[in-house]
């Protein structure tokens, strides 16, 4: 792994992070009897047009993801809900991950429920119930530009039947994560505001889905925002997914700026795999990676972003 040939060349060695990992997210799917991911069909689709299409008709097991962080020191970690069918009710994914019985991977759920209906009370107690949920995630990526939407619209965390969702998340005891685009940075920002004691937490550094200079500074801007607020969190998922040149160099801008904005005690490394898998990166050299970027940090700040923060905010008692 590139870390451990770095440690090879003298003082760099030392700064680079080798201890135990907690991924913050993560995703699983048995499309052989779970046939319940719209998107995963041939004829699906979910975000930028066909940039998930890789994915397609292949299941991701628990025994797949075992497999591919074999030697890079995770010990634990995080399923978030994977946009299961709400037809066929988001609490038999979560029941579908409770079978699965393993006692470290895949231990905390981040559950799916619709917000702003007259079920969703009743849908996030049955979520609730099951002890390793510990939060509920939220698709609010939108847009301008309608081949890159992931939501209908851009403003649904302003209206009234949706946040009341947010109320019954504190009464339950649950965290709210969001997906999201750089134009919801005030939305969430309004949210951060409006409900102080609730954990928000940014998926994949959020989503710097522009990359030419006006993109660019719109997401640098909504992440100063964002992060001025203490009950928000970041995730470093994805961080590679949104550059042409996949590498370490293109990556650590945006680490740095999260980092330093958010703080290592609101940071947290994630792979997205499988979905991580479409940057052609082993899921070895993805954590290599974050190793490289984060090595100028402290040591407890490393090991705040690689495991202690996750297991704060998780309550996993490893």
């Amino acid at each position: 792994m590139i870390w451990t040939l770095l440690m090879k060349e003298g003082d760099m060695s030392e700064s680079l992070y080798d201890g135990p990992i907690i991924d913050a997210h993560t995703h699983l799917w048995d499309l052989s009897t779970n046939d319940a991911y719209p998107w995963l069909r041939p004829t699906g689709s979910f975000g930028p047009k066909g940039r998930l299409d890789a994915l397609k008709g292949k299941d991701y097991l628990l025994s797949d993801y075992q497999r591919d962080i074999a030697g890079t020191g995770v010990i634990a970690s995080v399923h978030v809900e994977a946009l299961w069918d709400p037809a066929l009710g988001a609490i038999n994914e979560t029941r579908w991950l409770d079978s699965l019985g393993s006692e470290r991977l895949a231990s905390r759920y981040v559950a799916a429920a619709i917000f702003g209906t007259d079920g969703t009370r009743a849908e996030l107690e049955a979520q609730a119930a099951f002890d390793r949920v510990r939060g509920v995630r939220q698709v609010i990526a939108w847009t301008p530009n309608p081949e890159r939407r992931m939501a209908a619209e851009g403003d649904i965390t302003r209206k009234p039947e949706w946040r009341r969702a947010i109320d019954d998340l504190l009464e339950l005891d649950l965290h709210l994560e969001l997906l999201m685009y750089p134009d919801q940075a005030q939305n969430v920002a309004e949210l951060a505001i409006d409900y102080p004691e609730l954990p928000i937490v940014i998926n994949h550094i959020g989503s710097p889905i522009e990359q030419d200079d006006a993109g660019l500074r719109r997401w640098r801007n909504g992440v100063t925002l964002m992060a001025g607020h203490p009950n928000v969190l970041v995730k470093l998922s994805a961080a590679a997914a949104y550059v042409t040149d996949k590498s370490v160099d293109a990556m650590r801008p945006f680490v740095d700026h999260l980092v330093e904005e958010f703080g290592a005690d609101r940071t947290m490394v994630g792979s997205d795999f499988p979905v991580g898998t479409l940057v052609g990166w082993t899921y070895a050299r993805y954590m290599d990676a974050y190793r490289v970027c984060l090595q100028n940090r402290s040591r407890a700040e490393q090991a705040a972003m690689f495991h202690e923060t996750a297991a704060r905010l998780y309550r996993m008692d490893l």
